[in-house]
């Protein structure tokens, strides 16, 4: 999961939540950002703040913050980019707002002018539609958490592990994405084992990571979805999301699995990520603010 930090510790106003913003996954919603025309695409994974491409910062004039006008975006506790941020003024269907915004020179461009998630959205309710939704549609709760300087997640918990749950409608992967404390963990659960070559995927902005195919005796159930195959990252020492303990494969004696204590401050990360293909059977996703809960409708299995 992607966080962002700001230079120093700066207080993040209230937002006061309005009306509800009906959008559909990649599209450009029209914006004015300190009068300036812009468009931005809503985004369901993270991060959730403002964030805008440095080419359209240059063309506006803006410049950063007098004071903690520095800023990180770290992916899983380490710093993918350094950056700058600042105040702004925007207005996004119709609604004013103020919120800090944030750019990153090294990152490459993204599509439009920019992206920004639920929790930085002025509006309450942010409902993402990518399907039909019929009388036999059915709506699964889950709790929202994450927040401004991280993304809009729910949480997975059972007795013998947990892990925050992200979905990201702009994910063009086939499988999930764990982590690989996360993968370790419902390898155990759930009966997993990796098999086949690693490939990379993008986990943001261009930063791409190795995983493995994890393949369980028993579903992962969340809610409607029923997980049978998981991407899974590979140990490494890059970052806090491929930390965790080896996954028995075809290839390796289960005995030979050392676990190692991780050191402190360097404790694995616990995420799942769930792309669009897997919720092929689903049509809407909500993020209710006002009520702190993630509303996904679907077809009945």
């Amino acid at each position: 999961m992607a966080a962002l930090a700001l230079g120093a510790n700066a207080p993040v106003p209230d937002q006061t939540p309005v009306t509800e913003l009906i959008v559909q996954p990649g599209e450009m919603i029209a914006a004015t950002i300190e009068r300036a025309p812009a468009r931005l695409r809503i985004v369901s994974g993270g991060p959730d703040r403002l964030l805008l491409n440095a080419d359209f910062i240059m063309q506006s004039g803006f410049k950063p913050a007098p004071l903690m006008g520095n800023a990180n975006l770290n992916i899983a506790g380490k710093r993918a980019f350094k950056g700058k941020n600042r105040p702004l003024d925007f207005t996004i269907a119709g609604v004013a707002h103020k919120g800090r915004a944030f750019w990153f020179f090294d990152a490459p461009a993204m599509p439009g002018d920019g992206t920004i998630g639920p929790w930085a959205l002025p509006q309450s309710r942010i409902t993402l539609q990518f399907g039909a939704t019929d009388a036999s549609s059915q709506r699964h709760d889950f709790p929202l958490f994450g927040g401004i300087n991280s993304s809009s997640v729910t949480g997975y918990k059972e007795e013998s592990f947990g892990m925050a749950v992200g979905f990201d409608l702009d994910d063009p992967t086939a499988h999930p994405i764990a982590s690989a404390a996360a993968g370790a963990a419902i390898a155990r659960a759930y009966g997993g084992t990796l098999s086949g070559a690693t490939w990379d995927v993008e986990i943001l902005l261009g930063v791409k990571r190795p995983v493995r195919l994890m393949t369980l005796q028993r579903p992962l159930v969340i809610g409607p979805l029923s997980i049978k195959q998981i991407a899974v990252r590979v140990r490494d020492r890059i970052d806090a999301a491929g930390r965790g303990e080896p996954i028995p494969d075809n290839t390796e004696d289960p005995s030979e699995i050392v676990v190692s204590a991780q050191k402190k401050g360097q404790r694995p990360a616990f995420t799942l990520t769930i792309p669009r293909a897997t919720l092929a059977g689903c049509s809407r996703l909500t993020f209710d603010k006002a009520a702190t809960r993630i509303e996904l409708w679907c077809r009945p299995a």
